[in-house]
């Protein structure tokens, strides 16, 4: 027997197998498996943290449906009945009549009011306000607080709501009727318009 050539076959025999291993060890390492449901929930919840950060994600409270829920206490006896608006008087403010410090009043001695007195203003939200839908369907009512300034013109800014928010839409509803709202006449003091703040209780009432 040659055995040199013998072991000259089985040198190239065990050569080729590990090339084939290798080979098949590599295309192995190539071949990546499919996203597991894991890794979708990451990649998902970074969207959704990046979404929230760039002002896309909507606050609860102007979601649509149940997502609004606030403070108020739904009412089943109430459900499904028609509401109305009652536009309350403002409180008055009691104390000395200094301005803060970005000029605006809080105490005068002639206040804010609304082209028309109480009654064009309770006839402005009959006419403009729409009951929430869902505060409806879940007899959900009661008072939003909303506070705004009205300036040496008469114009509003910066409303806002004042104490915790009821939810189901109403805050978002008497918002919006008061940013349509036309120029008001201005707070006086010593004859002359000055800044003012003012508070105007909005009563959502189902009957």
């Amino acid at each position: 027997m040659n055995y040199k050539k013998f072991f000259s076959l089985k040198t190239l025999s065990i050569a080729m197998i590990s090339i084939g291993l290798a080979t098949t060890g590599c295309n192995n390492n190539d071949t990546s498996p499919p996203p597991s449901a894991a890794d979708t929930s990451t990649v998902n919840e970074s969207d959704a943290s990046m979404m929230h950060d760039s002002g896309m994600v909507a606050k609860p409270d102007s979601m649509p449906g149940k997502m609004g829920m606030g403070m108020a206490k739904p009412n089943p006896a109430k459900k499904g009945m028609k509401g109305k608006v009652m536009i309350m008087p403002s409180p008055k403010m009691s104390g000395a009549m200094d301005a803060d410090k970005s000029g605006t009043y809080s105490n005068v001695e002639v206040y804010p009011s609304f082209p028309g007195g109480a009654k064009g203003l309770q006839e402005y939200f009959d006419k403009n306000l729409v009951y929430p839908q869902q505060a409806s369907e879940d007899g959900v009512d009661g008072t939003v607080n909303v506070m705004f300034t009205v300036d040496e013109t008469g114009k509003l800014t910066d409303p806002h709501i004042m104490g915790d928010a009821l939810g189901y839409g109403l805050e978002n509803e008497a918002l919006r009727v008061v940013k349509t709202m036309p120029a008001w006449n201005p707070g006086k003091l010593k004859g002359k318009n000055v800044k003012t703040h003012f508070t105007l209780p909005v009563s959502f009432e189902l009957k």
